[in-house]
């Protein structure tokens, strides 16, 4: 996974403007500034849950609770949610206002409470033998938010099968760079899959126009995803397989798994 956010800043004259500034055309803020007032509201434009944090810095300003010059709000969005998070008013008329944003999203429900009894189909042909060339704690790219994950070698081509029944909500499978650096973690092809305990799982590493789900698509365990490739921050061909938390600033977390 990738954190996704954006960064915005302004001089305001109060004037009246409503803009909306979204990252994958997924994930928005909406911006509305009236004579005397501003409001944020969070947009989810897909039907699938997100976990959406907005931090706004300002000068002028206050909320109707109190006086800050910096605010933090994470908001769970359901499909197609819009909500407002935070409304503030002018502190001294004849002062500039300014304000500037962070915004970061990321797929699935913050701190979802994954079904620690559920054990997980192999992510491979039953009657395939794969190589695990990096688990838990790997020393190579498996720390912090990919703690738990493990990447399989697999030739280019190999059929990957979900481990898990799930939704398909979001996948990519343009591109065809790879490489044993993290700035090629943008071009990974993969297919995520959000589980009904609202964790997600992610395969990662597939080839170019190498996926064979459709999103929105409700996959049953041992159904076949797609195929592997060596896309992305990828040392050589293999698969990349992990099952995430969402958390708020555009984070997320890897899960300990057990396998059937």
């Amino acid at each position: 996974m990738q954190k996704k956010w954006l960064s915005l800043g302004v001089l305001s004259c109060m004037s009246f403007f409503a803009e909306a500034y979204c990252i994958d055309n997924w994930a928005c803020f909406e911006k509305i500034n009236t004579n005397q007032k501003i409001e944020y509201w969070l947009i989810n434009k897909k039907p699938y849950p997100i976990t959406s944090t907005l931090e706004v810095t300002t000068k002028n300003l206050k909320s109707n609770i109190s006086a800050h010059s910096q605010y933090s709000e994470t908001r769970v969005l359901g499909p197609l949610a819009r909500i407002k998070v935070l409304s503030l008013s002018v502190i001294r008329q004849n002062r500039p206002v300014r304000t500037s944003e962070d915004f970061f999203w990321t797929p699935g429900i913050q701190n979802s409470v994954h079904n620690n009894a559920y054990r997980y189909a192999l992510p491979y042909a039953q009657n395939n033998s794969v190589r695990l060339v990096q688990g838990v704690n790997g020393g190579f790219s498996h720390q912090g938010a990919s703690r738990y994950a493990f990447d399989y070698a697999m030739p280019e081509g190999t059929a990957v099968y979900a481990a898990r029944d799930g939704q398909v909500i979001d996948l990519q499978e343009s591109h065809n760079k790879g490489g044993a650096s993290r700035q090629y973690a943008k071009y990974a092809n993969f297919v995520t899959l959000l589980h009904d305990d609202g964790t997600t799982g992610d395969y990662y590493h597939l080839k170019k126009n190498g996926v064979a789900v459709s999103l929105g698509d409700h996959i049953k365990r041992r159904q076949l995803l797609g195929y592997s490739g060596n896309t992305g921050f990828s040392s050589l061909p293999h698969l990349h397989f992990a099952v995430y938390q969402a958390r708020s600033h555009g984070r997320y977390q890897s899960v300990p798994i057990k396998f059937e």
